[in-house]
């Protein structure tokens, strides 16, 4: 399973409309010479348009990838921008369902089916604007009947220039865990929304009393390692549901069903029809059209290719910095997903992925 073709059929019709369509879509569609429409009817045809132009959606109007259609529900649509990690940031819009469909229904799925603790009150270490988790953060506290957390701001611009163990690095991450700190110490706080280098950092300042009170964690913002994940789940935080989860602002959020078994990574799942995470056989920075043209298999290592479907905004061909495996198929998930998720290195260097 991959996309249904119905929504494909939906969603390219929007954006290739030639009077209500997307600019920026339209436009390429004309270049390549393409009948979007005839020819892009199932996920296999993706890769006919080629990687997906980042440098425009860092720096072209952000109206041109808006059909027109939607340009009189600009007031009620959602603004996402990236975190700038791989460089200038990339910013989206979301319609309020589409904003929900990638951050909060699954979570909210998995928070309740994995027994997640509700009611509680949270604590969100992370960015605020114009990084779309904050807005996340409040709305998947309050599905579960939360209060929307308390929170500490992080500037991930700032902090990525700063070089690990220096002098900026360390006076911002001594900012930042002081701020968490009076918040666990002033409030009754029973859930964390954090990274997992943040809240490793953070366990060191807690008292053992206070990491007893921390019923549920959800970790987001880096890739989640088995060393640490068995360092938070079993060492740390043993009384913790841990929740940990796989996307970014741009795509949405995948989210970890099952707990993984002793030694094993995490695995995550994507319930999302509007979202596929395809993996290919290359690692170089800059694809072609034709590596992207042939889908791993489960348990080869690839890279991570993203296509996200929805009518105010479309993503094709995402060619994101990490690698992973999809995980073996159980009960009909075919490629829905994906496990042993790591960043590319050197393309992504310690330096730029400090602490978020």
């Amino acid at each position: 399973m991959t996309m249904p073709a119905s929504l494909i059929e939906e969603i390219i019709a929007i954006h290739f409309d030639p009077s209500a369509g997307s600019t920026y879509w339209l436009e390429q569609e004309k270049r390549l010479g393409l009948d979007a429409k005839k020819e892009i009817t199932c996920c296999e045809a993706f890769h006919l348009f080629g990687p997906m132009d980042t440098e425009a959606l860092r720096t072209r109007p952000l109206l041109d990838f808006i059909p027109k259609r939607f340009h009189d529900e600009l007031p009620s649509m959602i603004l996402a921008e990236s975190g700038g990690t791989t460089g200038a940031p990339i910013r989206r819009v979301y319609r309020p369902m589409e904003f929900a469909a990638a951050f909060v229904d699954s979570w909210e799925r998995t928070a309740t089916a994995r027994n997640f603790p509700r009611r509680g009150n949270w604590l969100f270490v992370g960015p605020s604007g114009p990084h779309v988790i904050g807005q996340s953060a409040r709305a998947m506290a309050r599905s579960l009947g939360s209060l929307e957390p308390f929170s500490v701001d992080c500037d991930v611009r700032w902090i990525k220039r700063q070089a690990p163990g220096s002098l900026g690095f360390s006076l911002y991450l001594d900012h930042v865990l002081d701020q968490a700190m009076n918040v666990i110490r002033a409030q009754n706080i029973e859930v964390l929304l954090i990274t997992p280098p943040l809240l490793l950092a953070l366990a060191d300042r807690m008292t053992a009393e206070e990491r007893e009170r921390i019923h549920g964690i959800h970790l987001a913002g880096m890739a989640l390692t088995v060393a640490d994940s068995e360092t938070i789940r079993h060492q740390l935080f043993p009384q913790a549901v841990v929740l940990p989860g796989y996307g970014n602002s741009l795509l949405g959020v995948l989210f970890e069903h099952t707990p993984p078994a002793s030694g094993q990574p995490p695995t995550y799942v994507l319930d999302d029809p509007a979202l596929w995470l395809q993996l290919v056989d290359f690692q170089e920075d800059k694809p072609t059209a034709a590596d992207l043209a042939t889908t791993l298999k489960p348990g080869q290592r690839g890279r991570v290719v993203a296509h996200r479907l929805d009518a105010s905004f479309l993503l094709l061909n995402m060619v994101e910095r990490d690698t992973a495996c999809y995980a073996v198929p159980t009960n009909g998930e075919g490629c829905r997903a994906v496990t042993a998720v790591e960043p590319i290195r050197p393309l992504v260097s310690t330096k730029s992925e400090g602490v978020y």
